[in-house]
C-alpha cells in the first residue's frame, strides 16, 4: 500500500509536504525494482518514487556475516547452482525472501519435532504449537550457531534486527545507516548525522501534521471554494437564459390569455345588409337566384336554420341561423374555440368572419363560396377525374388542418358541409360550431327540424357505425359532434370519396387528352374500405389516408387552380415541343435545301444568296477545265433504249460524281455524254488547278474502263488551262456558267483527241511538266478548229 502511495504522488505532480518511512523486507535496489515493475513502462515513475522516501526501514544492515548465516548463504548458492541452474554473482546475496522462507520454515520444524518429542499425540494442536514458540523463545537449540539464531518473544513473534538507511543523493540509493536495533543486545543506535529533509526550507517534518492525521483539525475546516471567472459566467448565462426562457412563457402566456378577451368575433346586426337590401344591390342584383329561398348555393340546411347571402362592407357572406333556448355566454372553453377558429386560416376550411348575438339565435357569418355545396357541384356539373382529384385532395388538406387543431373534428362531415369557392376549391364549412353552441341548442323535439333538408336520414351515408348504434334519435344533426371523434371524420371522407367518384353510369369520367396518371379503380376502392372500416380503431389517421390517396392515385397537391395552373403548363410545354418539332423539320427542310442548292452551285455562291448578297460575275486568271466526251455515243443511243441510255449515264456520271470530292474541282455541268470540270474556281488555289484536274483525269479515265470495257466503248478527254469568267445566270433553275477561249480550246482538245487518252494544251503541260507524278508525251502540232495549229501533249499516267 506504501508503493501505491508513493506512485500516485509521483504520477499527480504532487510536491511531498510529509517526510515518508517505507518499510520494505527488501534491499534498497530491490526495492526499486519492485516500484518499477508496479509502476507500469516508465521507469522515471518509479525512480521518483523511489527517491521520494528519505528513510527506509529494512532488516539487518550489517556488513558483517555471522558464520551460521555466512554458511546458510553457501548453502543456499550451492543448490540454486546444482538444482536450478542459477549461479549468484560474486558478492551478491540471497534474496531476501529466500531467507524468510528459510526461516519460516526452519522454525516451524523446530516447533513441530519439540512437540513431537514431548507429547507426539499433540503435533496437531495448533495451541500446543503455538505455546511451543513463547516457550521456547531462548532455547538454544533454535540457534543456527553460536551467534546467529532465531529470537521468538513471549508473544511468539520474532524478535529481528531493524536498520533505518537514509537515502544517500549522491548514490541515488538508501546507503547510509541512521539507526540499527540489534535484537539479541536489545540495543538501539542512532546516527542521523545531517539530513536533507527535501521539504521548504529544509525544515524538519512536523510530528503531526498541521490538520492531524485525519484531517480533523479545528484550523481546517473546509471551506467554500472560490468560483472561477469561467464558472462565474457559465452560471451568469444559465441564469440569464433561464430568465429570458421565462419571459418569454410569461409571455406568451400573457398574449393567450390576451387573445382569449379579444372579442373579435362580435358583430352587430347592422354590420350585414338584410335579404331586401342586399335583393337591390347591383351584385346581387344580377344573380336575383342567390337571394331565393331554394338557392341552389345555400347550403342544405334551409328550414329555421337558414344560410342566406348577405352583404358586409360590400362583401357577399354566408349567414347561419342556429335557435337558441338561453342567452350565449362565451365561457372559457368557447372563447379558446373561437381563438382557434380565428387562427385557422386554412385555404380549405370556411373562415369565420363574426357571430351576431340575438335574444333568441345566433347569426354566424362565414366568406362567402359562390358555387354552392359540393352536393350541388356533382350534381350539377360534368367534370372530369382531375378535377374531382383537386377537391379531394383540397378535403383531405382541410380535415388535416382541423384534426391537428384545438377543434380536433368536425364531427358531421358530408357534402353539404363541403363548399366550393368561386375558384373551385373545396373548403369545409361549420367548424367547431357545436362546441359554440352545445349547452344553448333546443331540446329534442322543440327544433324544428322536419323542415331542414341536412338530417341525420339525409346524411345517414356519412354518419359512422357506432353512431348509427348508439339508437339516439338525433333532432339536429350538429349534436353527432357532441360524441363523435376524428375517426368519424375518416368514416365520412371515404363516403366522400365514393360520392365524389361516382357518375350517373357508375363510370369515372376521365377527360380526354388528360396528362395525369390516372388510378385503377381498385386502389381507390381499398382506401374507401380502410375509411369505413366498422371498427374506429381500425380506421387509418388522416395523414396516412393523405399518403396512401396521393400514393396510389398519383394525385399531385393543390387544389383546382393547381392543377388549372399544371394543365397549362403541360399545355405550354407540349405546344413548345410542337414548336420544337415543327422548327426542327423545318431546319430539315432547309438544310436539304440547301443541299440541293451547293449541288447545283458552288458553295461560297450558295451562301452569298443565303445572306442576300448580290452575285456579280468574277473573272479568273488561273484555271484548268476537263471536258470528256463519249466515243460511238451517236451508235450507242441509236442502238439502246432511252431509258437505256439513261441508265448508263447515269452509272457513268455517278460514279464520277463520287470521285470529284477528292479533289479540289468542282463539276460544272454535263451536256448529253460531255462531262464538265474546272479546278481554281470558285475558290482560287494558285497554280495547282492544272495538278488537280490531271489527277481526276487518271482517275476518271479509269473509272470509266472498269465501266465501259464490256460495251465496247471509250472515251476521249481534253485539258486546257488559262483564264475564264464565271457567274450566276438566270433566275429559274438558276446556272453557274463558264466563259471565255479556255472553255472551247479544253473542249477542242476533247473532239481532237483519242480514245483512252487525255489530251492536253501545251499551257496545261507547262504547269505539270516539273510533277513527277506525270508522265507527259508531245504529240506535235495539229489543227484545232477555230484555233489554228496548236502544240498538244498526251498525259500518259503517273
Amino acid at each position: 500500500m506504501n508503493r501505491f502511495r508513493l506512485l500516485s504522488v509521483i504520477r499527480t505532480n504532487e510536491r511531498p509536504s510529509q517526510v515518508y518511512f517505507t518499510a520494505e523486507p527488501f534491499r534498497s535496489k530491490e526495492f526499486y525494482e519492485v516500484l518499477r515493475a508496479e509502476g507500469g513502462e516508465d521507469p522515471t515513475v518509479a525512480k521518483e518514487a523511489f527517491r521520494t522516501s528519505l528513510f527506509q526501514l529494512t532488516g539487518s544492515c550489517t556488513t558483517q556475516r555471522a558464520p551460521g548465516l555466512a554458511g546458510l548463504y553457501q548453502k543456499i548458492e550451492e543448490r540454486s547452482r546444482m538444482e536450478y541452474g542459477v549461479r549468484y554473482a560474486d558478492n551478491q546475496e540471497p534474496s531476501e525472501i529466500a531467507l524468510a522462507s528459510y526461516f519460516s520454515v526452519k522454525t516451524l520444524g523446530i516447533v513441530i519435532n519439540a512437540v513431537l518429542t514431548s507429547d507426539p499425540s499433540q503435533s496437531r494442536n495448533g495451541t500446543v504449537l503455538a505455546k511451543q514458540f513463547s516457550n521456547n523463545a531462548i532455547n538454544p537449540s533454535w540457534m543456527l550457531d553460536n551467534q546467529t539464531g532465531i529470537n521468538i518473544d513471549s508473544s511468539g513473534d520474532r524478535a529481528m534486527d531493524i536498520c533505518v538507511q537514509r537515502y544517500n543523493v549522491e548514490a541515488d540509493t538508501f546507503s547510509r545507516t541512521v539507526m540499527y536495533y540489534d535484537s539479541a543486545l536489545a540495543h538501539l543506535t542512532p546516527d542521523f548525522g545531517p539530513i536533507d529533509w527535501r521539504t521548504p526550507g529544509n525544515a524538519p517534518a512536523k510530528n503531526v501534521p498541521v490538520c492531524g492525521y485525519d484531517g480533523a483539525a479545528p484550523n481546517c475546516a473546509p471551506q467554500a471554494a472560490l468560483l472561477t471567472v469561467p464558472q462565474i459566467s457559465g452560471v451568469s448565462v444559465g441564469i440569464a437564459l433561464f430568465c429570458t426562457l421565462l419571459g418569454l412563457f410569461a409571455t406568451w402566456k400573457v398574449r393567450k390569455e390576451f387573445a382569449l378577451k379579444d372579442e373579435w368575433w362580435k358583430m352587430s346586426k347592422d354590420a350585414i345588409a338584410t335579404t331586401e337590401t342586399a335583393q337591390h344591390h347591383p351584385w346581387l342584383s344580377s344573380h336575383p337566384s342567390r337571394v331565393t329561398k331554394n338557392s341552389a348555393f345555400s347550403l342544405s340546411t334551409m328550414g329555421k336554420d337558414p344560410k342566406h347571402i348577405r352583404r358586409m362592407k360590400g362583401v357577399a357572406v354566408w349567414v347561419t341561423k342556429v335557435q337558441i333556448v338561453r342567452s350565449f355566454t362565451p365561457t372559457r372553453n368557447k372563447k379558446i374555440t373561437l381563438r382557434e377558429m380565428k387562427m385557422i386560416a386554412h385555404g380549405n376550411l370556411v373562415h369565420l368572419v363574426g357571430i351576431v348575438v340575438e335574444p333568441s339565435c345566433l347569426q354566424f357569418v362565414y366568406e362567402f363560396c359562390s358555387k354552392g355545396s359540393l352536393d350541388h357541384l356533382l350534381n350539377k356539373m360534368n367534370i372530369d377525374w382531375e378535377f374531382r382529384a383537386a377537391l379531394l385532395s383540397d378535403l383531405l388538406e382541410g380535415v388535416s388542418t382541423l384534426h391537428a387543431s384545438v377543434l380536433r373534428r368536425h364531427g358531421y362531415l358530408n357534402p353539404y358541409t363541403c363548399l366550393v369557392d368561386k375558384r373551385f376549391t373545396l373548403k369545409i364549412a361549420e367548424c367547431g360550431l357545436y362546441d359554440l353552441t352545445s349547452d344553448i341548442l333546443p331540446p329534442p323535439g322543440q327544433d324544428e327540424s322536419q323542415t331542414a333538408t341536412l338530417t341525420f336520414s339525409n346524411a345517414i351515408r356519412w354518419i359512422p357505425p357506432e353512431i348509427k348504434k348508439l339508437g339516439r334519435k338525433w333532432s339536429n344533426l350538429r349534436e353527432i359532434a357532441g360524441v363523435a371523434g376524428p375517426e368519424a371524420d375518416i368514416y365520412a371522407v371515404g363516403g366522400i370519396m365514393s360520392s365524389v367518384m361516382e357518375e350517373q353510369d357508375d363510370v369515372m369520367l376521365r377527360s380526354e387528352g388528360s396528362s395525369m396518371s390516372l388510378a385503377k379503380p381498385m386502389d381507390l376502392e381499398r382506401i374507401i374500405a380502410a375509411c369505413q372500416y366498422s371498427n374506429p380503431n381500425s380506421r387509418p389517421g388522416i395523414e396516412e389516408l393523405k399518403k396512401a390517396f396521393y400514393h396510389n392515385t398519383g394525385v399531385r397537391t393543390g387544389g383546382f387552380l393547381e392543377s388549372l395552373v399544371r394543365r397549362m403548363q403541360k399545355y405550354a410545354l407540349k405546344l413548345e415541343y410542337a414548336v420544337k418539332d415543327r422548327t426542327e423539320a423545318l431546319n430539315i427542310e432547309r438544310r436539304l435545301c440547301e443541299k440541293l442548292l451547293v449541288e447545283m452551285l458552288p458553295k461560297p455562291i450558295v451562301e452569298m444568296l443565303l445572306s442576300g448578297c448580290a452575285i456579280e460575275p468574277e473573272h479568273f486568271h488561273g484555271v484548268t477545265i476537263f471536258f470528256s466526251v463519249i466515243v460511238g455515243f451517236v451508235e450507242f443511243v441509236a442502238s439502246q433504249t432511252p431509258l437505256g441510255v439513261i441508265d448508263f449515264l447515269n452509272h457513268v456520271f455517278s460514279s464520277f460524281d463520287d470521285v470529284l470530292p477528292t479533289y479540289d474541282v468542282y463539276k460544272v455541268e454535263t451536256i448529253s455524254d460531255c462531262y464538265m470540270v474546272v479546278s481554281g474556281l470558285p475558290t482560287p488555289n494558285g497554280d495547282l488547278h492544272a495538278v488537280e484536274i490531271c489527277r481526276m483525269s487518271l482517275h476518271l479515265l479509269a473509272v470509266f474502263r472498269r465501266i465501259a470495257d464490256d460495251l465496247e466503248m471509250q472515251i476521249q478527254i481534253g485539258l486546257h488551262s488559262g483564264s475564264c469568267a464565271a457567274g450566276v445566270v438566270g433566275s429559274k433553275r438558276p446556272r453557274y456558267c463558264l466563259f471565255g477561249d479556255t472553255v472551247n480550246t479544253a473542249s477542242r482538245l476533247a473532239s481532237h483527241g483519242k480514245p483512252s487518252r487525255i489530251h492536253m494544251s501545251a499551257t496545261t503541260c507547262s504547269l505539270v511538266v516539273d510533277q513527277p507524278d506525270f508522265l507527259t508525251v508531245e504529240r506535235g502540232v495539229i489543227e484545232l478548229k477555230g484555233k489554228g495549229k496548236e502544240r498538244t501533249f498526251w498525259l500518259e499516267g503517273g
